[in-house]
């Protein structure tokens, strides 16, 4: 039987790009869309794809699709007229679904025009596969979809084919939900009553309880990814902090958001801004209680590792971009940030443990305003494969170079606590191995500080290597091995890593390890998915080694292996739930506290791919 599966040859990539403005002036520029006749203005030169096969689910979708509505998929669409666009909204439910397709009535279905202005081509003007790509990617990045795919069918005529755009939504009302379980208890649960599709607009509304051991937060959003029918985003959030026993007001936190975002490779301008504030009593947790922080001098005088953090970032920018395969973006802004940090109830501790752990574990006090300028090379170049950060489903990594470099001064008295030059620079490039791809990339920050009499110091400086390689599909699934290495040789700012739970290194408790370095490298084996009913189910053995030391001459690396489940749900959600059982490895036995086993619930991938 011929397949009825056609490839979509990936094209360019959408970076998010964000820039200046003031909240209500120059709305008109905000409001600007992108031009018809995309297509006809495309420029040469366009970027590259790999594709491979869709997934069992896919190929299933495409074939239930074509037998109802009596398509015929066109195997060379390219440069045909396009007569039609066509959009296709799969109910949450279907007849393939283990559910009853009467609970559709209780949800909303992204409407057609939603999903039409999404689709980079007209009606009218020739098919172009690196649009069609394109467009796929940017409807898959709304979570309220979990299947998008874009299939050319035959025309009228053998010079014209029909555009086919097939998704599905995900149960719009809903009680969303993160939670990570260990062996101690519950150290985060996250629920979020969320009604993410309000009208069949795409838009967003709910509200938010965060338990940790210790706090709660509630709050409430809005989004909008589309305001008023322009390429304008926005969105609104606000809450409060309480002390989960006596119920007192601990701080609170917010954000705003409106940008006009680089939403097609094509788009040549990009606009934001954006302020936050969170104001808090920063705890650690391990095992899922309070930890304390004390001198190896005087073990018997330790403290709650507890400081009260304020901190707030407003950033308004303006990005130009070049080019199309290969792209150069500039960015131009202003940055203000706040971060003020203080030890609550000092007076109540032991003054040198106090000091001690104010000089080792709480960051450092600064305020910085500071204009800016970047530029960024990247190509746009892209591998469409399967079963890497989500199970049965299209995923898209894009491959080549990716450059950065960034300045941004300031200048004491301005509300800057310190007068500095900052630089901060990337380099990284990504090749494709098959279906499966290597990716190596390094960056360092430095921050010179100007003393005065002509004296400078570097106050701040960190430099980081990551790599990962994902091995090709095999028969039984991939090989991913992922690591990290970060040296902050100047850390006058103060700060931290933490490393051990649900996510890096497994088996050990959450944040065990804290130092202002990382060293960490994990080895995972996942297994293709397997389809029942219309869920994916899948496996992982895993590898990991890791350590936070104070300085990289003391590292000391932690190990341990496990294994665990994976399991996706499309009617629900693109991103996979998982459970792992660690078992953490040491010579001589395990330190006091560490449990021979420990267990975690979580959404996403473990070490999951930025």
């Amino acid at each position: 039987m011929p397949s009825l599966v056609a490839p979509c040859h990936h094209g360019a990539s959408l970076p998010l790009r964000a820039s200046l403005r003031s909240c209500l002036a120059g709305s008109a520029l905000l409001s600007l869309s992108l031009a018809p006749g995309l297509a006809r203005a495309t420029p040469a030169g366009a970027p590259e794809s790999r594709t491979g096969s869709y997934s069992p689910y896919e190929q299933e979708t495409i074939r239930l699709v074509s037998r109802q509505r009596g398509l015929d998929l066109d195997p060379e669409p390219e440069g045909k007229t396009i007569e039609a666009i066509d959009v296709v909204a799969l109910e949450v439910f279907e007849p393939r679904d283990p559910a009853p397709r009467i609970l559709n009535r209780l949800h909303v279905t992204s409407r057609d025009h939603v999903i039409r202005r999404e689709v980079l081509l007209q009606e009218g003007e020739p098919f172009r596969k690196v649009l069609v790509d394109e467009t796929a990617r940017n409807l898959r990045k709304f979570s309220q979809l979990s299947v998008v795919l874009c299939i050319a069918v035959r025309g009228s005529s053998t010079d014209r084919v029909r555009l086919v755009v097939i998704t599905k939504d995900v149960w719009s009302l809903r009680l969303n939900w993160d939670v990570a379980l260990s062996a101690g208890g519950i150290e985060r649960l996250v629920l979020a009553p969320t009604e993410t599709n309000v009208l069949g607009l795409q838009h967003s509304t709910g509200a938010r309880l965060d338990l940790l051991p210790e706090s709660a937060g509630v709050g409430l959003r809005y989004s909008i990814p589309r305001l008023l029918g322009t390429r304008v985003a926005t969105a609104l959030e606000a809450g409060l902090l309480f002390n989960r026993r006596s119920l007192e007001n601990e701080g609170n936190f917010g954000s705003f958001l409106v940008e006009r975002p680089l939403f097609s490779t094509l788009t040549p301008w990009a606009l934001r801004f954006s302020t936050s504030f969170r104001d808090e009593l920063q705890r650690r947790y391990v095992n899922a209680a309070l930890s304390q922080f004390a001198r190896r001098e005087a073990p018997e005088a330790a403290i709650p590792f507890l400081y009260r953090s304020n901190r707030s970032t407003t950033t308004a920018s303006a990005t130009r971009s070049f080019g199309w395969a290969m792209k150069h973006d500039l960015t131009a802004g202003v940055e203000l940030l706040i971060r003020e940090f203080s030890i609550p109830d000092a007076e109540r501790y032991d003054p040198a443990t106090v000091e001690v752990f104010r000089r080792t574990r709480v960051p450092t006090s600064d305020n910085r305003l500071s204009p800016f300028v970047q530029w960024r090379s990247y190509t746009t170049h892209f591998l469409r494969t399967l079963d890497l950060e989500t199970l049965g489903l299209q995923e898209d990594v894009r491959l080549g170079h990716d450059l950065g470099l960034r300045l941004y001064p300031s200048w004491s008295g301005l509300l800057s606590t310190r007068t500095l030059v900052g630089v901060s620079q990337s380099a990284g490039y990504t090749v494709a191995l098959s279906d499966g791809y290597a990716r190596l990339g390094v960056a360092s920050t430095t921050e010179h500080e100007l003393l005065g009499q002509g004296r400078q110091r570097v106050a701040d400086g960190a430099v980081s290597i990551d790599g990962r390689v994902v091995t090709p599909r095999l028969r039984w699934g991939r090989l991913l091995v992922d690591g990290s290495l970060l040296s902050r040789y100047r850390n006058y700012l103060n700060r931290t890593t933490f490393l051990g739970g649900d996510s890096r290194l497994r088996g050990w408790p959450s944040s065990y390890l804290v130092g202002q370095n990382l060293v960490v490298y994990n080895v995972e084996f996942r297994s293709r998915p397997v389809q029942l009913f219309s869920c994916q189910l899948g496996a992982s053995v895993f590898y990991d080694v890791g350590d936070a030391p104070a300085a990289l001459s003391r590292l000391d690396p932690r190990q341990s292996v496990g294994v665990g489940f994976r399991a996706l749900f499309p009617q629900l959600d693109r991103v996979v739930f998982r459970g792992d059982l660690g078992f953490p490895l040491q010579k001589g036995g395990l330190p006091p506290g560490v449990q021979p086993v420990s267990f975690f619930f979580a959404f996403q991938q473990a070490f999951g791919a930025d």
